[in-house]
């Protein structure tokens, strides 16, 4: 159910980088940042919570926010919005997989995985001659630490 591979420090660094040049970006220092963090960590992430990562960079909020939206225009990053407020960001560069969501809807834990049944459908729109299609798929539950016990009347 996990998704993604864990890179190293240099690993993602080296990936981030590349990224940035294939986009056509300035590898600055708060992009970086940022898209490290992306990469490291599997978000998807709200802007605050980027930020309060990025913070002893000394990257401000509304950098973060230039950042997310120079990746999102060159397609390094995706928006994830799971109808709860917040709209949430995460990698979709090089390296990463096509992957969807389950959020908890008790503690909005969430938690990806990389089991995809609309695939299938893509394929067949493409051969109706679509073309840049994409999906969102979104599961919402109760998590195992938020979830009835065994014992409980409710189950």
């Amino acid at each position: 159910m996990a998704h993604g591979k864990k890179h190293g420090k240099k690993e993602v660094e080296a990936i981030a980088i590349r990224c940035l040049k294939k986009a056509d970006l300035r590898a600055t220092k708060p992009r970086l940042a940022v898209l490290e963090i992306l990469i490291g960590s599997h978000g998807p992430f709200t802007m605050e919570e980027l930020h309060k990562k990025v913070e002893k960079d000394d990257v401000d909020l509304v950098t973060v926010y230039r950042c997310i939206a120079s990746f999102q225009e060159s397609g390094i990053v995706g928006r994830c919005d799971f109808g709860d407020g917040p709209v949430r960001f995460e990698y979709r560069g090089e390296g990463s997989e096509h992957h969807h969501h389950v959020v908890c809807t008790k503690c909005r834990k969430i938690q990806s995985f990389d089991y995809c049944l609309v695939d299938g459908i893509e394929k067949i729109l493409k051969k109706e001659g679509y073309s840049h299609i994409s999906h969102s798929l979104e599961f919402f539950g109760l998590c195992a630490k938020c979830g009835p016990d065994e014992h409980s009347p409710e189950s």
